[in-house]
Protein backbone atom coordinates (compact mmCIF):
# COMPACT_ATOMS: atom_id res chain seq x y z
CA UNK A 1 0.00 0.00 0.00
CA UNK A 2 2.84 2.63 0.62
CA UNK A 3 5.54 3.44 -2.00
CA UNK A 4 3.76 6.15 -3.81
CA UNK A 5 5.57 8.73 -5.61
CA UNK A 6 3.03 10.97 -5.51
CA UNK A 7 -0.34 11.44 -3.93
CA UNK A 8 -3.20 13.28 -5.58
CA UNK A 9 -6.03 14.63 -3.51
CA UNK A 10 -8.48 17.39 -2.49
CA UNK A 11 -9.78 19.30 0.45
CA UNK A 12 -13.56 17.51 1.84
CA UNK A 13 -15.86 19.72 -0.44
CA UNK A 14 -14.12 18.38 -3.91
CA UNK A 15 -13.51 14.98 -2.50
CA UNK A 16 -17.66 14.40 -2.06
CA UNK A 17 -20.18 12.88 -4.51
CA UNK A 18 -22.93 15.42 -3.20
CA UNK A 19 -25.53 12.87 -3.16
CA UNK A 20 -24.92 12.24 -7.23
CA UNK A 21 -26.26 15.04 -7.98
CA UNK A 22 -23.23 17.58 -9.14
CA UNK A 23 -25.33 21.47 -8.63
CA UNK A 24 -25.59 20.43 -4.99
CA UNK A 25 -22.03 20.70 -4.88
CA UNK A 26 -22.65 24.80 -5.00
CA UNK A 27 -23.63 24.65 -1.79
CA UNK A 28 -19.74 24.25 -0.32
CA UNK A 29 -19.72 28.10 -1.30
CA UNK A 30 -21.95 28.65 1.84
CA UNK A 31 -20.99 29.95 5.29
CA UNK A 32 -19.61 27.35 8.07
CA UNK A 33 -21.12 29.34 10.81
CA UNK A 34 -24.12 31.59 10.78
CA UNK A 35 -27.15 29.67 9.70
CA UNK A 36 -27.47 26.54 11.71
CA UNK A 37 -30.19 24.51 9.12
CA UNK A 38 -27.55 25.58 6.40
CA UNK A 39 -24.74 23.65 8.28
CA UNK A 40 -27.10 21.20 9.15
CA UNK A 41 -27.39 20.07 5.61
CA UNK A 42 -23.82 20.27 5.29
CA UNK A 43 -23.26 17.50 7.73
CA UNK A 44 -25.20 15.17 5.63
CA UNK A 45 -23.91 16.22 2.46
CA UNK A 46 -19.96 16.34 2.66
CA UNK A 47 -19.99 12.61 3.11
CA UNK A 48 -16.46 10.71 1.59
CA UNK A 49 -16.03 9.36 -1.68
CA UNK A 50 -15.28 5.71 -1.40
CA UNK A 51 -11.57 4.44 -1.25
CA UNK A 52 -10.58 0.58 -1.77
CA UNK A 53 -8.38 -1.30 0.56
CA UNK A 54 -5.66 0.55 -0.57
CA UNK A 55 -6.93 3.95 -0.29
CA UNK A 56 -7.62 3.99 -3.79
CA UNK A 57 -10.28 6.41 -4.92
CA UNK A 58 -12.70 4.68 -6.61
CA UNK A 59 -14.22 8.16 -7.93
CA UNK A 60 -12.43 11.09 -7.72
CA UNK A 61 -12.53 14.99 -9.48
CA UNK A 62 -12.01 15.03 -12.96
CA UNK A 63 -8.97 17.20 -12.06
CA UNK A 64 -6.82 15.29 -10.31
CA UNK A 65 -7.99 12.21 -13.11
CA UNK A 66 -6.66 14.57 -15.33
CA UNK A 67 -3.44 14.97 -13.79
CA UNK A 68 -3.31 11.32 -12.44
CA UNK A 69 -3.57 10.78 -16.37
CA UNK A 70 -0.63 12.94 -18.15
CA UNK A 71 1.59 11.82 -15.04
CA UNK A 72 1.21 7.87 -15.85
CA UNK A 73 1.06 8.73 -19.54
CA UNK A 74 4.29 10.75 -19.50
CA UNK A 75 6.18 7.69 -17.82
CA UNK A 76 6.89 10.28 -14.63
CA UNK A 77 5.80 7.34 -12.64
CA UNK A 78 3.78 4.56 -12.48
CA UNK A 79 0.20 3.22 -12.24
CA UNK A 80 1.26 2.12 -8.89
CA UNK A 81 3.43 4.64 -8.24
CA UNK A 82 0.67 7.13 -8.15
CA UNK A 83 -2.49 7.69 -5.74
CA UNK A 84 -5.71 10.01 -5.85
CA UNK A 85 -7.13 9.81 -2.48
CA UNK A 86 -9.26 11.23 0.26
CA UNK A 87 -7.77 13.52 2.61
CA UNK A 88 -9.25 11.48 6.11
CA UNK A 89 -6.73 8.62 3.93
CA UNK A 90 -3.62 11.13 4.23
CA UNK A 91 -1.70 9.47 7.12
CA UNK A 92 -2.40 5.43 5.24
CA UNK A 93 -0.70 6.21 1.56
CA UNK A 94 1.90 9.00 2.58
CA UNK A 95 5.29 7.01 3.26
CA UNK A 96 9.13 8.49 3.53
CA UNK A 97 8.91 7.09 -0.32
CA UNK A 98 6.23 10.31 -1.33
CA UNK A 99 7.78 12.78 -3.29
CA UNK A 100 5.13 14.86 -3.99
CA UNK A 101 1.75 15.40 -2.94
CA UNK A 102 0.04 16.99 -5.27
CA UNK A 103 -3.06 19.41 -4.12
CA UNK A 104 -6.49 20.73 -6.18
CA UNK A 105 -8.42 23.64 -5.29
CA UNK A 106 -11.14 25.28 -6.16
CA UNK A 107 -12.10 28.38 -3.96
CA UNK A 108 -8.91 28.06 -1.40
CA UNK A 109 -9.20 31.60 -0.24
CA UNK A 110 -13.37 32.00 -1.19
CA UNK A 111 -12.88 34.58 -3.54
CA UNK A 112 -14.80 33.04 -6.03
CA UNK A 113 -18.22 34.79 -7.47
CA UNK A 114 -20.23 32.13 -5.20
CA UNK A 115 -18.63 31.92 -2.48
CA UNK A 116 -17.91 36.09 -2.22
CA UNK A 117 -22.18 36.11 -2.60
CA UNK A 118 -22.90 33.93 0.04
CA UNK A 119 -20.27 34.17 2.50
CA UNK A 120 -17.08 35.94 3.46
CA UNK A 121 -16.71 39.76 4.29
CA UNK A 122 -18.83 41.25 1.36
CA UNK A 123 -21.52 38.24 1.29
CA UNK A 124 -25.28 37.32 2.22
CA UNK A 125 -23.37 35.91 5.53
CA UNK A 126 -20.29 37.21 6.74
CA UNK A 127 -18.62 33.84 7.22
CA UNK A 128 -15.95 31.76 5.75
CA UNK A 129 -17.25 30.05 3.48
CA UNK A 130 -16.95 25.69 3.30
CA UNK A 131 -14.46 25.91 0.26
CA UNK A 132 -11.78 28.23 2.03
CA UNK A 133 -12.24 26.59 5.59
CA UNK A 134 -11.93 22.90 4.24
CA UNK A 135 -8.87 23.97 2.13
CA UNK A 136 -7.11 25.78 5.10
CA UNK A 137 -7.87 22.80 7.18
CA UNK A 138 -6.39 20.53 4.53
CA UNK A 139 -3.01 22.10 4.04
CA UNK A 140 -2.64 23.01 7.52
CA UNK A 141 -3.13 19.47 9.19
CA UNK A 142 -0.81 17.39 10.68
CA UNK A 143 -0.11 14.77 8.39
CA UNK A 144 0.92 17.69 5.25
CA UNK A 145 2.89 19.54 7.83
CA UNK A 146 4.75 16.81 8.71
CA UNK A 147 5.23 15.45 5.31
CA UNK A 148 6.78 18.40 4.08
CA UNK A 149 10.21 17.04 5.93
CA UNK A 150 10.69 15.08 2.58
CA UNK A 151 7.85 15.69 0.05
CA UNK A 152 7.15 18.95 -1.96
CA UNK A 153 3.59 20.53 -1.73
CA UNK A 154 2.27 21.23 -5.24
CA UNK A 155 -1.30 22.75 -5.39
CA UNK A 156 -2.76 23.91 -8.59
CA UNK A 157 -6.53 23.51 -9.89
CA UNK A 158 -9.19 26.03 -11.50
CA UNK A 159 -8.75 28.18 -7.83
CA UNK A 160 -4.71 28.59 -7.92
CA UNK A 161 -5.35 31.91 -9.18
CA UNK A 162 -6.46 32.89 -5.64
CA UNK A 163 -2.86 31.93 -4.29
CA UNK A 164 -0.14 34.73 -3.33
CA UNK A 165 3.54 34.24 -2.42
CA UNK A 166 2.74 35.03 0.88
CA UNK A 167 -0.37 32.73 0.99
CA UNK A 168 2.27 30.04 0.19
CA UNK A 169 4.87 30.77 2.51
CA UNK A 170 2.18 31.35 5.69
CA UNK A 171 0.42 27.92 4.44
CA UNK A 172 3.67 25.85 3.27
CA UNK A 173 3.05 25.49 -0.24
CA UNK A 174 6.44 24.79 -1.95
CA UNK A 175 5.20 25.33 -5.59
CA UNK A 176 1.73 26.50 -6.66
CA UNK A 177 0.72 25.94 -10.82
CA UNK A 178 -1.32 27.87 -12.48
CA UNK A 179 -3.02 26.88 -15.85
CA UNK A 180 -3.50 23.48 -17.43
CA UNK A 181 -1.74 20.67 -16.47
CA UNK A 182 -1.31 18.58 -19.88
CA UNK A 183 2.16 20.14 -21.08
CA UNK A 184 4.18 21.44 -17.86
CA UNK A 185 2.90 18.96 -15.10
CA UNK A 186 4.84 15.90 -16.29
CA UNK A 187 7.88 18.21 -16.26
CA UNK A 188 7.62 19.59 -12.83
CA UNK A 189 6.85 16.44 -11.03
CA UNK A 190 9.57 14.69 -13.07
CA UNK A 191 11.71 17.88 -11.52
CA UNK A 192 10.91 17.05 -8.27
CA UNK A 193 11.16 12.83 -8.37
CA UNK A 194 14.72 13.43 -9.77
CA UNK A 195 15.78 15.64 -6.88
CA UNK A 196 14.83 19.01 -7.42
CA UNK A 197 12.89 20.98 -4.45
CA UNK A 198 12.24 25.13 -4.67
CA UNK A 199 14.38 26.56 -1.90
CA UNK A 200 11.68 28.83 -1.80
CA UNK A 201 8.09 29.12 -2.71
CA UNK A 202 7.63 28.83 -6.69
CA UNK A 203 4.83 29.70 -8.92
CA UNK A 204 4.92 28.29 -12.00
CA UNK A 205 1.74 29.25 -15.30
CA UNK A 206 1.26 27.15 -18.19
CA UNK A 207 -0.40 27.77 -21.78
CA UNK A 208 -3.33 25.78 -22.75
CA UNK A 209 -2.67 22.52 -24.17
CA UNK A 210 -3.02 21.28 -27.24
CA UNK A 211 -5.18 18.18 -26.15
CA UNK A 212 -6.93 16.56 -23.66
CA UNK A 213 -6.32 13.75 -21.84
CA UNK A 214 -8.11 10.20 -21.10
CA UNK A 215 -9.14 9.16 -17.43
CA UNK A 216 -7.58 6.22 -16.35
CA UNK A 217 -10.37 6.78 -13.14
CA UNK A 218 -14.13 7.39 -12.41
CA UNK A 219 -15.03 11.20 -11.75
CA UNK A 220 -16.86 12.38 -9.50
CA UNK A 221 -21.13 12.73 -10.63
CA UNK A 222 -19.41 10.71 -13.62
CA UNK A 223 -18.04 14.59 -14.85
CA UNK A 224 -16.73 14.53 -18.63
CA UNK A 225 -14.65 17.03 -19.85
CA UNK A 226 -16.02 17.58 -23.94
CA UNK A 227 -14.66 20.44 -24.72
CA UNK A 228 -12.09 22.98 -23.34
CA UNK A 229 -12.02 27.00 -23.87
CA UNK A 230 -15.04 29.11 -25.40
CA UNK A 231 -13.92 31.89 -27.40
CA UNK A 232 -16.39 34.44 -26.65
CA UNK A 233 -14.13 36.76 -24.85
CA UNK A 234 -16.17 38.19 -22.35
CA UNK A 235 -13.76 40.47 -20.27
CA UNK A 236 -14.72 39.40 -16.93
CA UNK A 237 -14.24 35.66 -17.71
CA UNK A 238 -10.78 33.73 -17.90
CA UNK A 239 -12.20 30.80 -20.00
CA UNK A 240 -13.70 32.32 -22.65
CA UNK A 241 -10.67 33.70 -23.42
CA UNK A 242 -8.76 30.35 -23.90
CA UNK A 243 -8.92 28.80 -27.45
CA UNK A 244 -11.28 26.09 -27.96
CA UNK A 245 -10.48 22.56 -28.03
CA UNK A 246 -12.63 19.40 -28.43
CA UNK A 247 -12.33 16.26 -27.20
CA UNK A 248 -12.75 13.28 -29.81
CA UNK A 249 -15.68 11.31 -29.68
CA UNK A 250 -13.68 8.23 -29.02
CA UNK A 251 -11.93 9.24 -26.22
CA UNK A 252 -14.51 10.64 -24.61
CA UNK A 253 -16.85 7.08 -24.78
CA UNK A 254 -13.69 5.93 -22.98
CA UNK A 255 -14.29 7.93 -20.22
CA UNK A 256 -17.94 7.20 -20.30
CA UNK A 257 -16.95 3.49 -19.73
CA UNK A 258 -14.25 4.20 -17.66
CA UNK A 259 -17.37 5.46 -14.75
CA UNK A 260 -19.70 2.16 -16.34
CA UNK A 261 -17.54 0.10 -15.08
CA UNK A 262 -17.04 1.74 -11.45
CA UNK A 263 -20.84 1.45 -11.42
CA UNK A 264 -21.97 4.88 -12.47
CA UNK A 265 -24.92 5.38 -14.22
CA UNK A 266 -25.28 8.96 -15.16
CA UNK A 267 -22.93 11.30 -17.01
CA UNK A 268 -22.47 14.85 -16.72
CA UNK A 269 -20.78 16.22 -19.99
CA UNK A 270 -18.47 19.07 -19.21
CA UNK A 271 -17.82 22.02 -21.23
CA UNK A 272 -18.47 25.76 -21.46
CA UNK A 273 -21.52 25.42 -23.21
CA UNK A 274 -21.91 21.68 -24.42
CA UNK A 275 -24.01 22.98 -27.71
CA UNK A 276 -20.87 24.12 -28.99
CA UNK A 277 -19.30 20.85 -29.21
CA UNK A 278 -17.38 20.33 -32.62
CA UNK A 279 -17.91 23.43 -33.51
CA UNK A 280 -15.70 26.97 -33.51
CA UNK A 281 -16.75 30.17 -31.56
CA UNK A 282 -18.59 31.48 -35.03
CA UNK A 283 -20.03 27.92 -36.56
CA UNK A 284 -22.19 25.68 -34.67
CA UNK A 285 -21.69 21.49 -35.71
CA UNK A 286 -25.66 20.61 -34.40
CA UNK A 287 -25.27 17.27 -36.15
CA UNK A 288 -21.94 16.57 -34.02
CA UNK A 289 -23.74 17.44 -30.67
CA UNK A 290 -26.48 15.18 -31.57
CA UNK A 291 -23.87 11.96 -32.62
CA UNK A 292 -22.30 12.77 -28.89
CA UNK A 293 -25.29 12.32 -27.31
CA UNK A 294 -26.83 9.63 -29.12
CA UNK A 295 -23.30 8.21 -28.23
CA UNK A 296 -23.25 8.31 -25.15
CA UNK A 297 -26.65 6.98 -24.28
CA UNK A 298 -26.12 4.06 -26.22
CA UNK A 299 -23.59 3.07 -24.37
CA UNK A 300 -24.17 0.28 -22.20
CA UNK A 301 -25.22 0.62 -18.38
CA UNK A 302 -25.65 4.81 -19.17
CA UNK A 303 -29.10 5.26 -17.45
CA UNK A 304 -29.02 9.45 -18.20
CA UNK A 305 -26.68 12.20 -19.91
CA UNK A 306 -26.86 15.72 -18.68
CA UNK A 307 -24.36 18.47 -18.85
CA UNK A 308 -22.49 20.89 -16.95
CA UNK A 309 -23.40 24.55 -19.06
CA UNK A 310 -25.13 25.82 -21.96
CA UNK A 311 -25.23 28.61 -23.44
CA UNK A 312 -28.81 30.81 -23.52
CA UNK A 313 -27.63 32.22 -27.32
CA UNK A 314 -26.77 28.67 -28.98
CA UNK A 315 -30.23 27.13 -27.66
CA UNK A 316 -31.90 30.74 -29.13
CA UNK A 317 -30.00 29.82 -32.21
CA UNK A 318 -30.63 26.13 -32.27
CA UNK A 319 -33.95 25.27 -30.90
CA UNK A 320 -34.68 22.18 -33.07
CA UNK A 321 -31.41 20.19 -31.60
CA UNK A 322 -32.45 21.23 -27.88
CA UNK A 323 -35.73 19.37 -29.36
CA UNK A 324 -33.88 16.28 -30.72
CA UNK A 325 -31.22 15.89 -27.45
CA UNK A 326 -34.87 16.01 -25.58
CA UNK A 327 -35.87 13.69 -27.23
CA UNK A 328 -32.56 11.11 -26.93
CA UNK A 329 -32.87 11.72 -23.38
CA UNK A 330 -36.98 11.08 -23.25
CA UNK A 331 -37.17 14.17 -21.22
CA UNK A 332 -40.41 14.82 -19.47
CA UNK A 333 -41.39 18.02 -17.33
CA UNK A 334 -40.50 15.65 -14.12
CA UNK A 335 -37.74 14.02 -15.88
CA UNK A 336 -35.70 17.56 -17.23
CA UNK A 337 -32.35 18.26 -17.99
CA UNK A 338 -30.81 21.11 -15.76
CA UNK A 339 -28.16 23.35 -17.22
CA UNK A 340 -26.00 26.17 -15.88
CA UNK A 341 -25.62 29.22 -17.93
CA UNK A 342 -25.33 33.46 -17.60
CA UNK A 343 -27.12 35.84 -18.12
CA UNK A 344 -25.22 38.24 -16.39
CA UNK A 345 -27.10 41.19 -17.29
CA UNK A 346 -30.32 42.45 -18.59
CA UNK A 347 -28.40 45.63 -19.92
CA UNK A 348 -27.63 46.34 -23.56
CA UNK A 349 -24.98 48.55 -22.85
CA UNK A 350 -23.01 46.37 -20.76
CA UNK A 351 -23.30 43.26 -22.96
CA UNK A 352 -22.30 45.40 -25.86
CA UNK A 353 -18.86 47.38 -23.88
CA UNK A 354 -17.88 44.09 -21.39
CA UNK A 355 -19.13 40.49 -23.47
CA UNK A 356 -20.18 41.92 -27.51
CA UNK A 357 -19.71 38.16 -28.49
CA UNK A 358 -21.68 36.80 -26.02
CA UNK A 359 -25.22 37.00 -27.96
CA UNK A 360 -23.55 35.56 -31.18
CA UNK A 361 -24.76 35.23 -33.62
CA UNK A 362 -27.35 38.16 -32.17
CA UNK A 363 -26.84 41.17 -31.42
CA UNK A 364 -26.09 42.86 -28.04
CA UNK A 365 -28.96 45.14 -28.70
CA UNK A 366 -30.98 41.78 -28.55
CA UNK A 367 -29.19 40.03 -25.68
CA UNK A 368 -32.98 40.28 -24.05
CA UNK A 369 -34.84 38.95 -26.48
CA UNK A 370 -32.22 35.70 -26.70
CA UNK A 371 -32.62 35.21 -23.35
CA UNK A 372 -36.26 34.81 -22.89
CA UNK A 373 -36.30 33.05 -26.02
CA UNK A 374 -33.66 30.30 -24.48
CA UNK A 375 -35.92 30.06 -21.54
CA UNK A 376 -38.81 29.46 -23.49
CA UNK A 377 -37.20 27.05 -25.64
CA UNK A 378 -35.79 25.20 -22.49
CA UNK A 379 -39.26 24.99 -20.96
CA UNK A 380 -40.58 23.61 -24.04
CA UNK A 381 -38.48 20.95 -24.54
CA UNK A 382 -37.81 20.83 -20.61
CA UNK A 383 -34.63 22.13 -19.97
CA UNK A 384 -33.93 23.53 -16.73
CA UNK A 385 -31.85 26.58 -16.35
CA UNK A 386 -29.65 27.53 -13.51
CA UNK A 387 -28.28 31.03 -14.50
CA UNK A 388 -26.09 33.48 -13.14
CA UNK A 389 -26.76 37.67 -13.08
CA UNK A 390 -23.11 39.35 -12.33
CA UNK A 391 -23.40 42.48 -9.74
CA UNK A 392 -21.79 44.95 -9.58
CA UNK A 393 -20.46 44.98 -13.25
CA UNK A 394 -17.26 47.57 -13.95
CA UNK A 395 -19.70 50.60 -14.95
CA UNK A 396 -23.19 49.51 -13.96
CA UNK A 397 -25.56 52.32 -13.27
CA UNK A 398 -29.30 52.34 -11.59
CA UNK A 399 -30.12 51.79 -15.24
CA UNK A 400 -28.69 48.98 -15.75
CA UNK A 401 -29.42 46.92 -12.50
CA UNK A 402 -33.17 48.01 -13.22
CA UNK A 403 -32.78 46.27 -17.25
CA UNK A 404 -31.89 43.43 -15.39
CA UNK A 405 -34.64 43.77 -13.45
CA UNK A 406 -36.96 43.59 -15.95
CA UNK A 407 -35.41 40.67 -17.82
CA UNK A 408 -36.13 38.56 -14.86
CA UNK A 409 -39.68 39.45 -14.41
CA UNK A 410 -39.86 38.58 -18.24
CA UNK A 411 -38.58 35.39 -17.19
CA UNK A 412 -41.18 34.75 -14.53
CA UNK A 413 -43.14 31.70 -16.31
CA UNK A 414 -40.30 29.56 -16.95
CA UNK A 415 -39.12 27.18 -14.53
CA UNK A 416 -35.57 27.80 -13.49
CA UNK A 417 -33.15 29.31 -11.10
CA UNK A 418 -31.99 32.76 -10.76
CA UNK A 419 -28.98 33.74 -8.77
CA UNK A 420 -27.07 36.46 -8.66
CA UNK A 421 -23.48 36.47 -7.89
CA UNK A 422 -20.62 39.74 -7.04
CA UNK A 423 -18.55 40.61 -9.51
CA UNK A 424 -15.37 39.12 -8.88
CA UNK A 425 -11.87 40.32 -11.17
CA UNK A 426 -9.18 37.98 -11.95
CA UNK A 427 -6.87 40.55 -11.14
CA UNK A 428 -7.31 43.96 -9.65
CA UNK A 429 -9.04 46.61 -11.85
CA UNK A 430 -8.45 50.33 -11.53
CA UNK A 431 -11.08 52.41 -10.27
CA UNK A 432 -13.31 49.18 -9.47
CA UNK A 433 -14.98 49.35 -6.17
CA UNK A 434 -15.91 46.16 -4.31
CA UNK A 435 -19.71 46.42 -3.38
CA UNK A 436 -21.20 44.32 -0.42
CA UNK A 437 -24.57 42.34 -1.31
CA UNK A 438 -26.89 43.72 1.23
CA UNK A 439 -25.24 46.81 3.15
CA UNK A 440 -24.25 48.25 0.06
CA UNK A 441 -27.43 47.58 -2.08
CA UNK A 442 -29.23 51.20 -3.44
CA UNK A 443 -33.11 51.07 -4.32
CA UNK A 444 -32.03 49.99 -7.99
CA UNK A 445 -30.37 46.75 -6.23
CA UNK A 446 -33.29 46.19 -4.22
CA UNK A 447 -35.98 46.21 -7.32
CA UNK A 448 -33.65 43.41 -8.96
CA UNK A 449 -33.10 41.59 -5.92
CA UNK A 450 -36.57 41.58 -5.06
CA UNK A 451 -38.16 40.20 -8.31
CA UNK A 452 -35.06 37.43 -8.26
CA UNK A 453 -36.09 36.03 -4.72
CA UNK A 454 -39.95 36.20 -5.84
CA UNK A 455 -38.66 34.29 -9.04
CA UNK A 456 -36.78 31.89 -7.06
CA UNK A 457 -39.22 31.23 -4.39
CA UNK A 458 -42.09 30.24 -7.15
CA UNK A 459 -39.78 27.23 -8.60
CA UNK A 460 -37.45 25.90 -5.56
CA UNK A 461 -39.56 23.78 -3.83
CA UNK A 462 -40.77 22.74 -7.34
CA UNK A 463 -36.95 21.73 -8.37
CA UNK A 464 -35.99 20.22 -5.58
CA UNK A 465 -39.25 17.73 -5.86
CA UNK A 466 -37.86 17.02 -8.88
CA UNK A 467 -34.42 17.24 -8.79
CA UNK A 468 -33.54 15.05 -5.95
CA UNK A 469 -36.64 12.17 -7.07
CA UNK A 470 -33.98 9.26 -7.31
CA UNK A 471 -31.41 10.97 -4.26
CA UNK A 472 -30.85 9.22 -1.22
CA UNK A 473 -32.97 10.15 1.41
CA UNK A 474 -29.61 11.27 3.73
CA UNK A 475 -28.89 13.80 1.49
CA UNK A 476 -32.17 14.58 0.02
CA UNK A 477 -34.05 15.32 3.33
CA UNK A 478 -31.93 17.50 4.84
CA UNK A 479 -31.51 19.52 1.44
CA UNK A 480 -35.35 19.54 1.46
CA UNK A 481 -35.51 21.19 5.11
CA UNK A 482 -33.30 23.39 4.31
CA UNK A 483 -35.36 24.57 1.51
CA UNK A 484 -39.07 24.38 3.08
CA UNK A 485 -37.17 26.43 6.13
CA UNK A 486 -36.22 29.39 4.24
CA UNK A 487 -39.58 28.78 1.96
CA UNK A 488 -41.86 28.87 5.10
CA UNK A 489 -39.89 30.67 7.93
CA UNK A 490 -37.23 33.31 6.14
CA UNK A 491 -39.62 34.14 3.36
CA UNK A 492 -41.92 35.84 5.09
CA UNK A 493 -39.25 37.97 7.00
CA UNK A 494 -37.69 38.83 3.74
CA UNK A 495 -40.84 39.76 1.98
CA UNK A 496 -41.51 42.00 5.24
CA UNK A 497 -38.43 43.71 4.23
CA UNK A 498 -38.98 44.44 1.05
CA UNK A 499 -42.30 45.58 1.27
CA UNK A 500 -40.68 48.03 3.71
CA UNK A 501 -38.05 48.88 1.79
CA UNK A 502 -40.61 49.98 -0.91
CA UNK A 503 -42.62 51.45 0.73
CA UNK A 504 -40.06 53.63 2.06
CA UNK A 505 -38.53 54.25 -1.60
CA UNK A 506 -42.72 55.01 -2.31
CA UNK A 507 -42.16 57.97 1.01
CA UNK A 508 -39.21 59.23 -0.49
CA UNK A 509 -40.15 59.88 -3.95
CA UNK A 510 -42.98 61.78 -2.89
CA UNK A 511 -41.23 63.78 -0.30
CA UNK A 512 -39.19 65.02 -2.86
Amino acid sequence: MCGYKVILTADETLMCNYGGNIFLGFMTTGPVSGFKPFNIAMNFLLKPIPLDSNGRALIAPLSLRIVESVLVDSNVVKPDEIVVTHPKSLSKVISEETKIIGISVMDPKGLGPASSTFSGPYGLIHSEPYSAYMFRKLIKSDVIQRARKWSSIVVGGPGAWQLSMNDMEKLGIDVLFIGEAEEEVPKLFRKIIEGWRPEKPTIITSNPSRSIPRIKGATICGLIEISRGCGRGCEFCTVTMRVLRHKPLGDILHDVNMNVKAGQRSICLHAEDVLQYGGTAFKKRPDLVLKLFKSVMSVEGVKFVSVSHAALSSIAENPRLVLDISEVLALTKSRWLGYQTGIETGSVKLIGKLMHMKPYPFTPKEWPDVVEEAFKVSSEFNWVPAATLIVNLPGEGPEDVLATADLVDRLNPYKSLIVPLLYVPMTNLHGHKARRLLEDADDAYWELYRVIWRHDMKWVSVLAKEYLAETNPKISLPVKFFISFVKNLINPLIELKLSRIKALEVTHKIGT
